[in-house]
């Protein structure tokens, strides 16, 4: 699955950078995040997701390494997990653009992910739908997080 993603912010870069760094209020922005904790600073995570998908639900702990940092421009992550009662495994890559405009930012968004085991089995068209409705919901959480 792809999802790529244009998001207008009433943020300056700065505030907007801060923001992606706080780790307890992007847990409540990314759908299905029960949990993350920081391993080590700005380089690596544990977060455990839980999402339906269909008829199935996704339980893992994923390790989240952050593969590039360029202050208040760009972001990269990649993510892997496995849940064991299911079978399914999970790899995904994030990648987070800020582009400056005025008192507000551009956040460009482009995920991709995999799923392999009985949930990769439900079909492209189901996990695409799935994704695109959790990188939508991850935006109007992002804006209503933003301060104002």
């Amino acid at each position: 699955m792809r999802v790529t993603r244009e998001l207008a912010l009433a943020a300056a870069p700065a505030t907007l950078w801060t923001l992606l760094w706080d780790v307890p209020r992007m847990v409540a922005c990314v759908p299905g995040c029960v949990d993350a904790k920081e391993i080590e600073a700005h380089r690596r995570y544990a977060a455990r997701m839980t999402q339906k998908v269909g008829p199935i639900t996704l339980s893992a702990m994923l390790d989240v390494q952050v593969t590039e940092a360029e202050p208040e421009r760009r972001l990269t992550l990649t993510a892997r997990g496995r849940d064991p009662v299911i079978g399914a495994e999970i790899t995904m890559r994030v990648g987070l653009e800020i582009d400056a405009h005025a008192d507000a930012s551009v956040l460009r968004i482009e995920a991709e992910g995999r799923v392999l085991g009985k949930l990769g089995a439900l079909g492209h068209g189901t996990i695409q739908r799935k994704a695109e409705e959790s990188v939508d919901e991850f935006a109007a959480r992002l804006r209503a997080v933003l301060p104002t």
